[in-house]
């Protein structure tokens, strides 16, 4: 009996090794090991979840606060680093006090730096997110979901901060360091991870009846975040300069990252995994066991991401994950970009661009709380013609894609053409009525997938969308400087050429098939 016991011991912690890293799939330990953690010593306790409501309304109110932080500082962003390349290109002294006139900054060779310099910093951000992800998801399952978003928000913090110190020293720095403000996302994952890992907390504090609606509700949080920031922003640079806006940004979220430390951690530990030595902990002397246990646990998640590509062999759920490469274009042609187009194309200055996006964002809240769930009802109603009515609720969804995908190319289209704001605004609420585009088709890959292989399925659509952020904004910089030189209606080609990519996505649609199982 004496001499078993170290081997089953052995065994207890090679399975432990081996075990999945999701909490619920995780093997129960003996409850009679009852050894003091190590890890108990370093870390903070996680405290237990007692209402799975109250931390959803919690985070709400985060995300509605910290989703306006984009808003904030997008526009005057796009002004200082305008006028930092209108110094630089008439060569005034960057000592001059106030900013030099709008007007004539709108000159080709300006637009072009201005969104090169943008382009760079949208694909340094997604490049070292994409990077820093997956260390970080490690350690949020590790450690815990709080820690990780503290230090993620803090890697944003110190990254507006390289960015405003380079912006404001222009005549000493070139205004091209901005991108070294991405390596903040090195520290926590940046803005990915967070939204994965709020994600995460609403699946681990609710039930799965609760857990769609706990969704909507945190997306609905994040648009009104980001519907009235840009018009605010707009009306705060009108009466006092670029530079309130961006230190209003900065404050919005540091007051996001002290709330956040009143959330309860919400990573789930069995009651018997308490006080117990994990595997990988240092138990018979030196740290080569801790080195073990992270390289074992990498390697499982690493084998884990092989397994999840083996789930792609149905050709619609390939067509769907396609799909996701054109999100992220769409997201950034209606923000900082959209901003830069309407000031050059339509001659208004960039703090009124403000008011646009946030008549946009107002028309996809009505969208989602309104349109979408009336036309959901409508469609499955014994009374709706033949025609447009369906059978069930995935063929439903599958049309939904469809109209929506056509609408937002439609929307942009139209954006591309328009001779006035007033039809540019009217292809905006196009594409609102299109605008849960994105959704649908997430809704439909699950149908592909058994729900236990779900967060492998969105791991992966998550590293798609980044994949196309990548290439998002250089791709419509290109394509701007490329029509602002071929001169008139051409300046509209940004937006041709994303009317063809989101085309092109609806056409795949056309070839999904809702599984004969679903």
């Amino acid at each position: 009996m004496g001499g078993d016991e170290p081997s089953r011991l052995r065994r207890d912690s090679d399975v432990a090794e081996t075990a999945p890293l999701l909490a619920n799939e995780r093997p129960r330990r003996p409850s009679h090991r009852t050894r003091v953690s190590v890890t108990s010593i370093t870390d903070f306790h996680v405290p237990k979840i007692h209402n799975g409501r109250t931390i959803v309304n919690f985070l709400c109110v985060i995300i509605l606060i910290s989703s306006s932080a984009t808003g904030f500082a997008a526009i005057p962003e796009t002004r200082l680093l305008e006028d930092a390349a209108c110094r630089q290109y008439y060569g005034v002294d960057g000592t001059t006090t106030g900013p030099i006139d709008e007007k004539l900054c709108k000159v080709n060779a300006i637009q072009n730096k201005v969104a090169f310099i943008l382009a760079i910093q949208s694909s340094s951000d997604a490049a070292a997110g994409f990077l820093a992800a997956f260390p970080w998801g490690l350690a949020a399952d590790r450690i815990g979901r709080k820690p990780v978003v503290s230090l993620a928000l803090t890697g944003s913090l110190l990254g507006i901060l390289w960015a405003m110190t380079v912006v404001y020293f222009h005549n000493i720095f070139p205004v091209e360091l901005i991108w070294l403000s991405s390596a903040g996302n090195f520290l926590g994952g940046g803005s990915a991870v967070i939204a994965g890992i709020v994600l995460s907390m609403i699946a681990d504090s609710t039930t799965e009846e609760e857990r769609a609606v706990a969704f909507m509700r945190v997306h609905v949080a994040s648009l009104c975040g980001n519907l009235g920031a840009p018009a605010l922003s707009g009306l705060i640079m009108a009466r006092a300069g670029p530079w309130p806006p961006i230190w209003i940004a900065f404050a919005v979220i540091a007051i996001s990252g002290i709330a956040f430390l009143f959330v309860p951690e919400t990573l789930k530990h069995h009651p018997d995994q308490e006080n117990i030595i994990e595997p990988d902990t240092v138990e018979e002397g030196g740290g080569g066991s801790e080195t073990f246990g992270l390289k074992s646990r990498v390697s499982h998640v690493i084998a884990r991401f092989k397994e999840s590509l083996l789930m792609l062999k149905s050709t619609s759920l390939i067509l769907l994950l396609i799909t996701g490469l054109v999100s992220p274009p769409v997201l950034y042609g209606t923000v900082q970009f959209m901003a830069q187009f309407l000031s050059k194309r339509y001659g208004i200055e960039l703090y009124k661009t403000g008011y646009v996006q946030s008549t946009y964002g107002a028309a996809q809240v009505v969208q989602a709380l309104v349109i979408l769930p009336w036309l959901t009802r409508y469609v499955m109603k014994s009374t709706t013609p033949k025609r447009i009515r369906a059978p069930d609720e995935h063929h439903r969804d599958l049309s939904l894609a469809r109209w929506s995908y056509t609408l937002v190319a439609i929307g942009i289209f139209v954006l591309g053409l328009a001779p006035t704001l007033s039809t540019f605004i009217f292809g905006l609420l196009l594409m609102a009525l299109g605008s849960s585009f994105n959704s649908m088709t997430r809704s439909l890959m699950s149908l592909y997938v058994d729900p236990e292989h779900r967060s492998r399925l969105f791991s992966l659509v998550a590293m798609v969308e980044v994949v196309g952020s990548v290439y998002a904004q250089p791709f419509l910089a290109a394509l701007f400087a490329l029509g602002m030189n071929l001169g008139g209606g051409w300046i509209g080609l940004p937006y041709y050429g994303l009317s063809v990519l989101i085309a092109t996505a609806a056409i795949l649609l056309y070839f999904v098939k809702v599984p004969d199982e679903a």
